[in-house]
C-alpha cells in the first residue's frame, strides 16, 4: 500500500512538473511577446527622433548661402571636366602620333 501511495504522489508531482512547465512557458511567451513590442515602439520613437534631429541639424540656415554653395561646387566641377577633358586630348594626341612611329 506505502508502494503504492509513493507511486501516485510520485505520479501527482510529474503531472504539477508538467502542467507548470506548460503554463510557464506559454507565460514565458506572452512576456517575451510583450516585451518585443515595447522594445519595438521604443525603437520605433528613438528612430523618429533620430530623423527630426538629423533633419533639422541639415536645414539650411538660408538659401542664398545654399545657391552660393551650389554655385561653387557647379563650377568646381565644370573646371574639373574641362581639365579632364584636356588630358584626354592630349593623351588621344600622344597616342595618334606615336601610331605612325611604331609602324
Amino acid at each position: 500500500m506505502t508502494d503504492l501511495l509513493q507511486v501516485t504522489a510520485l505520479a501527482g508531482a510529474a503531472i504539477a512538473l508538467a502542467g507548470g512547465f506548460a503554463l510557464g512557458t506559454m507565460f514565458g511567451r506572452k512576456l517575451v511577446a510583450d516585451l518585443a513590442a515595447m522594445v519595438h515602439a521604443l525603437d520605433s520613437r528613438l528612430s523618429s527622433l533620430e530623423s527630426a534631429v538629423h533633419l533639422s541639424a541639415a536645414a539650411p540656415a538660408h538659401p542664398a548661402a545654399v545657391s552660393a554653395q551650389h554655385a561653387a561646387a557647379i563650377e568646381h566641377h565644370a573646371q574639373a571636366t574641362e581639365k579632364l577633358a584636356a588630358a584626354i586630348q592630349a593623351s588621344a594626341a600622344v597616342a595618334s602620333a606615336a601610331k605612325p612611329a611604331a609602324k
